[in-house]
């Protein structure tokens, strides 16, 4: 009687943990599961009493598979694993599966993924993937972004990402598709407001370049303009990875420059993750600032009189700005997150053109200009909605 009871005790338990996993999430990193794609695995999953998810609930984990999709040469691979990061398998979808109709997709992966649920397997070392324990195959929500710069990750579709800094700025973007995603911000005070536009292009596995463009405009009346073309290629998965950009910034001559502004922008930000529900992240620009500067300077004449002289130049000082810190993650909802840290700003002099760099000439102080960095508190917070 013992011994049927403890095989009644493991067979339930056994049994609890199976029909517990009644949910499943995609890591689509193949760019193969659309948004058609998407419902029709939805009906197909139903008939297996399985509910296709696009978020996961920390506290559940338990109850999901976690499926990833991801290219292996020229084939498409099917891989699943349970909440603790074991593999239970993995299938090959073939070379043709991208140039599939949808329909054809869903009952591809479809099948692959009950195969492996129903006959769990371990893979064969040419078609796994390394699995790092924990939740690795959890796509992190915040990925499209660090503290304000873009990753080359795009939203998907019907997604709309909210993120404020010091609730000062306030920032919204929306995925027109799982590439294209468009959006807006501005300060509390309604100065400036700008738009932007980012397409995301999946190069293969842990590579993506993107390219977008950020307008400025002036409110209230001003005929403040700028502009910033930018490019991006980031290096890495959800979860880790480093970002390299460059871009051009062009400032208008308006109502608070003295001078035009045209500058190269270079950036540079990344992401480690540092435990389930925290990040370590850091974002840096480096481009030039414009100014109007003055400079004078007094003559003694041969009578006795003074002449005096003005002259006016453009000074372009260097300036390096960057945010530094961590990213908390909500354990109960992984769409919410904080992120807390320092900003740092160096600015470098630039030099006087000749012919004002000589001593004749006083330019008003500027000589003695030297390099300087402030640092001083960030906060900032982010919020992922799914748009049905």
């Amino acid at each position: 009687m013992r011994v049927l009871s403890i095989f009644l005790g493991v067979f339930f338990i056994s049994y609890h943990s199976i029909i517990a996993q009644d949910r499943i999430v995609f890591d689509d990193r193949a760019n193969i599961v659309n948004s058609q794609v998407e419902y029709l695995l939805s009906e197909k999953f139903k008939q297996s009493d399985i509910s296709l998810s696009t978020t996961v609930d920390i506290k559940e984990k338990c109850n999901y598979y976690f499926a990833k999709i991801y290219k292996n040469g020229n084939r498409i691979i099917t891989e699943l694993s349970n909440c603790d990061g074991e593999l239970l398998g993995s299938k090959s979808n073939g070379e043709n599966l991208a140039s599939s109709t949808d329909e054809e997709k869903a009952i591809v992966i479809y099948y692959a993924v009950l195969d492996i649920i129903e006959n769990p397997t371990q893979p064969s070392q040419e078609l796994s993937e390394s699995n790092e324990a924990g939740n690795e195959n959890i796509n992190s929500e915040h990925d499209s972004r660090y503290f304000f710069a873009p990753t080359s990750f795009g939203l998907k579709e019907r997604e709309l990402y909210y993120n404020s800094i010091y609730f000062l700025l306030h920032d919204i973007q929306y995925g027109l598709s799982d590439n294209l995603s468009i959006g807006m911000g501005t300060t509390l005070f309604g100065f400036p407001v700008y738009f932007t536009a980012k397409l995301s292009i999946p190069l293969q596995e842990k590579h993506s370049v993107a390219i977008g463009d950020m307008m400025i405009l002036g409110t209230y009346g001003t005929n403040f303009f700028g502009n910033l073309a930018f490019v991006t290629y980031s290096y890495g998965d959800s979860h880790n990875n480093l970002t390299i950009g460059a871009g051009y910034l062009t400032v208008n001559n308006n109502d608070f420059t003295e001078a035009s502004s045209d500058s190269f922008v270079g950036n540079f930000s990344g992401i480690v993750r540092g435990g389930p529900f925290f990040y370590f992240l850091t974002e840096n620009y480096i481009f030039n600032v414009s100014s109007r500067e003055y400079v004078y300077r007094e003559t003694m004449l041969p009578n006795g009189d003074y002449s005096y002289e003005e002259g006016e130049y453009d000074l372009k000082r260097t300036l390096w700005y960057g945010l530094t810190g961590i990213r908390f993650v909500r354990k109960n909802k992984e769409l919410v997150s904080w992120q807390i840290g320092l900003t740092h700003v160096l600015v470098a002099p630039g030099d006087i053109p000749s012919p004002y760099d000589s001593p004749s000439w006083d330019p008003y102080g500027y000589r003695n200009e030297r390099t300087r960095m402030i640092a001083f508190p960030t906060l900032s917070y982010t919020r992922k909605f799914k748009l049905e």
